[in-house]
């Protein structure tokens, strides 16, 4: 499930493919020989890219993102980082990773497009209260129900579920790119409950 303004695998591998071959050519022809000449590189090849309009309009969000880091954190933005990361997590096979691993790379995924997670602590606290003041997506779970919803080895064996300020099926998407089933609760125009659905083989069977 995606929405008209929501990237795609492909549209994402695409982009940062792009940007990190343009940046290796620039420094295979001697153009950038320092990781401060890659840094402003990458923000001049952004801002470049935003303006020319090289690529889909399902970027522009990701494209603005990286280009307002870049430019408020300077070199310490590490851009390239982020390119690399995005090029490895939308080529690499996810289905062999754990539960937990494919989770945090789908939430650092979600981080990079601006979501901010945070973590409810008690578990019963309600983020009501917040959600007409957010101002960027965001989405909370209960830290107790994500510690206890995995095993030692990284297994999902109880369901997540996620409060979310924003744009609830943009968050199911990226979730779904990492091979989670999800379930979808509306609440309001901007608010809605994702559960994370078990995978039948990790249910475990009642005992009569």
């Amino acid at each position: 499930m995606t929405t008209p303004h929501a990237p795609t695998t492909q549209d994402l591998a695409h982009f940062s493919f792009c940007a990190l071959v343009a940046l290796h050519i620039s420094i295979q022809d001697g153009l950038v020989t320092s990781p401060l000449g890659e840094h402003l590189f990458l923000v001049r090849w952004l801002a470049t890219a935003q303006k020319q309009k090289r690529f889909t309009r399902r970027l522009a969000v990701d494209i603005q993102l990286l280009l307002d880091k870049g430019r408020r954190q300077g070199e310490k933005a590490q851009l390239k980082k982020d390119l690399i990361f995005l090029w490895s997590s939308f080529t690499g096979d996810k289905t062999t990773h754990n539960d937990l691993y494919r989770l945090a790379e789908a939430i650092k995924q979600l981080n990079t497009q601006g979501w901010e997670n945070i973590l409810l602590d008690p578990p019963n606290s309600e983020p009501e209260q917040q959600a007409d003041s957010v101002e960027s997506p965001v989405f909370y779970v209960a830290k107790q129900a994500l510690t206890d919803a995995f095993t030692e080895q990284g297994v999902l064996i109880a369901p997540i579920s996620f409060q979310i300020v924003g744009d609830a099926q943009a968050f199911v998407a990226r979730l779904a790119e990492w091979h989670f089933k999800t379930e979808i609760t509306t609440i309001s125009p901007n608010r809605a409950q994702v559960t994370l659905v078990l995978r039948p083989d990790t249910i475990t069977p009642i005992t009569p």
